[in-house]
């Protein structure tokens, strides 16, 4: 150690020493940030980053041993021995080659160990190669112990530097590996110095043609400046590309790639910012609107999804470029944006930004040749009525959006109180009705089809009744579509399906059993599956069976809608066509699909024997059925007027409170048992 210490102290120049720290600090800097890159990069960049990174490494070790060598004066003539001299600068870059590639490609187990080890042997194996080029007056004699303590420091420290910059994440840990590579470099060194001792000798010359330290210098200076200006260069280029990389990668995160508005992740971003004012400064006001189109999936049916997404587009450009100070829009999902605004005084304000937003969306749209209008609900709730918790500001926006959409001549709604205990009551329904058909709540009633031949039953139609424990009796107009929006519909559909068939089954006489089915129900893959199974299991004649289906459960999925039906049909089952009359593409539909029945809607049967609108209605029905060889039911017959007209037009079934209201299933069974029954029930 005091060898090391008094060859520093008394042999070297100060000035150079520290030049040399400084070429070994820089090269070493920037050697760990190449490293760290190599390891994370790809494909031709790994290949290219594994050279740059060893030159600038092998650059690194040869430059500072050199100038350090420029530092030592040993008091005699002195040079450097060309080859030798280049050759050492080889050695350094092929070393650094083999400990970047197996830290690139080989960074598992103690890899990154072994790669610090090949970098110590290479410091080692490049300064004694130097050192070899040194040429002086006599010959240098190696103390062996400090030659060996040498190489144990430049391998340990160099395996600890590696093992440091392969798993270090933070800044902190590549300032360590850094601190290791330089303290590697430069103990190797001074302590291999230390081991020096100059035998001279009046035998030995120092040739001429040898390079000079005044060369060596201008050559060191030369090599380090192209190699660090390359290798700054090309971290300044990469962290560049990396930022904006990253800026892209944000800006794709951020925003819907369609519409080029903030998405979901960015709303996200934003509502956490706008929660952070609202939480610390109690001045902030926050108004948040959530969006819906009307009428956009009517585009996408007519002129497709090209055109769907051209009106989104439009839209999102018109209300982009109408944002004012202080205000935000995201697309939040399909056909749905979310509006926020800060800093306003009064509810009118935000109200005003919603009805220039409405005017905005319902001004009428060009796609090539034809012009299209959509409207739009908008709900709101702000800071200022509604609460501060950003997140209760968003759904409850979107509980008002739900009051705009059901109240036709109301585009924007504010929130209330009152749609607050709406929406407990809809998500407590909801909840009950997940457990209604588990407690036995649910009953089917029957209503009566009859002939109007001869008047006689022919069969029933099943109608859900839900006999809620504490609000009793809640009418299916009020719980069907909640279970319709929830999905909860298939669940419940198998259940009245197969309590029918079950009940049907049982019958002496072979009545038909007519069973509604809903759009969600004729959707799932698995339905005519859970339809044989519900016929095996209950042992009824297909033929028995009557299936009701809407022109709603068909017209989103025509292909898969006619399968599903030409299925059924094969098994025997009849399908029905379910309030005809009030769809819009009635006629095409009986084209397409193989019905068996046609059911008139009772809002034409009522009072048809006075009204010339609705009897023409009537009349045109049974005279299609009629063409397509389709018997048809008119339904909701309350009164013998009605009748008489039914009979003379000659509809072929009807059904309504005229034979009676929907019966229990104990009169439906009576019924059943003495067919005469059915004039009492009427």
């Amino acid at each position: 150690m005091y060898r090391v210490i008094g060859c520093l102290t008394q042999d070297h120049d100060y000035w150079l020493v520290g030049l040399a720290a400084l070429v070994c600090v820089l090269g070493a800097s920037l050697s760990v940030a190449l490293s760290r890159r190599l390891i994370q990069a790809n494909g031709r960049r790994k290949q290219v980053q594994l050279g740059l990174t060893s030159m600038i490494g092998g650059a690194t070790i040869w430059s500072t041993h050199f100038i350090a060598m420029l530092a030592y004066d040993p008091g005699y003539a002195h040079g450097y021995e060309p080859i030798a001299t280049a050759g050492s600068l080889a050695i350094a870059i092929v070393g650094m080659f083999i400990a970047n590639f197996l830290l690139a490609f080989c960074l598992r187990g103690s890899f990154d160990i072994r790669s610090g080890v090949v970098f110590g042997l290479t410091v080692s194996a490049m300064h004694y190669l130097g050192m070899s080029a040194y040429l002086l007056p006599g010959e240098i004699i190696w103390e062996k112990a400090y030659l060996i303590a040498s190489i144990l420091l430049g391998v340990g420290l160099g395996g600890v530097a590696y093992h440091r910059i392969a798993h270090s994440v933070t800044r902190l840990g590549w300032v360590f590996g850094i601190v290791l590579m330089v303290l590697a470099i430069c103990s190797m060194h001074f302590t291999a110095m230390g081991a020096v001792t100059i035998k001279l000798s009046p035998f030995v010359d120092v040739p001429p043609e040898i390079i000079s330290d005044s060369v060596l210098g201008i050559l060191i200076m030369a090599v380090m400046a192209v190699i660090l200006l390359i290798g700054f260069a090309s971290v300044s280029i990469e962290t560049s590309m990396e930022v904006e990389a990253q800026d892209q990668l944000q800006q794709a995160a951020l925003h819907d790639p369609l519409t080029g508005l903030p998405n979901r992740m960015g709303l996200t971003r934003k509502t956490s910012e706008l929660a952070s004012r609202l939480a610390i400064d109690e001045t902030e006001r926050v108004a948040v609107m959530t969006i819906d189109l009307d009428a956009f999936k009517e585009v996408n049916d007519l002129y497709g999804q090209g055109a769907g997404d051209k009106v989104l587009q439009r839209l999102a450009k018109r209300l982009s470029t109408a944002l004012e100070e202080d205000e935000f829009i995201a697309r939040s999902g399909g056909d749905e944006f979310v509006a926020i605004k800060r800093n306003f005084r009064r509810i009118g304000q935000v109200v005003a930004m919603a009805e220039r937003l409405h005017c905005l969306i319902s001004e009428p749209v060009d796609i090539g040749t034809v012009s299209t209008a959509i409207g739009a609900s908008i709900g709101v709730a702000t800071s200022i009525e509604d609460g501060r918790d950003l997140r209760e500001l968003l759904n409850k926006s979107a509980i008002a959006l739900h009051r705009a959409k059901e109240d036709p001549g109301a585009n924007i709604a504010l929130f209330s109180l009152e749609m607050d205990q709406q929406s407990r009551e809809k998500v407590k329904m909801i909840g009950d009705l997940r457990m209604a058909c588990a407690r036995d709540e649910f009953e089917l009633v029957y209503q009566l089809q009859n002939n109007l031949s001869d008047l006689q039953a022919t069969g029933f139609e099943v109608l859900l009744r839900w006999n809620h424990p504490v609000q009793g009796t809640i009418s299916p107009t009020v719980f069907i579509p909640v279970a319709e929006e929830t999905g909860l519909i298939r669940e419940i559909g198998l259940w009245v399906l197969r309590t029918a068939c079950r009940e049907a089954a049982s019958w002496y006489k072979p009545y038909t059993v007519a069973v509604n089915v809903a759009p969600q129900q004729l959707a799932q893959q698995s339905f005519v599956e859970h339809v044989s199974d519900i016929l095996m299991e209950t042992g009824l004649n297909p033929e028995r069976l009557e299936l009701e289906i809407t022109e709603a459960s068909i017209i989103d999925d025509q292909a898969h809608a006619l399968k599903v039906m030409c299925q059924l049909k094969d098994m025997g089952i009849k399908i029905a066509m379910d309030d005809f009359g009030t769809g819009y593409s009635s006629l095409s539909t009986l084209q397409i699909f193989p019905f068996d029945k046609i059911k008139i809607d009772r809002s034409f049967v009522k009072d048809v024997h006075k009204d010339h609108q609705r009897a023409a209605i009537v009349r045109s029905t049974l005279l299609l059925g009629q063409a397509l060889n389709i018997p048809v039911l008119a339904e909701g017959v309350e009164y013998e007027d009605e009748l008489l007209f039914l009979q003379k037009e000659n509809c072929q079934s009807v059904q309504g409170f005229y034979f009676g209201k929907p019966m229990s299933l104990e009169k439906a069974r009576a019924i059943v048992a003495d067919p005469d029954l059915q004039q009492e029930a009427g």
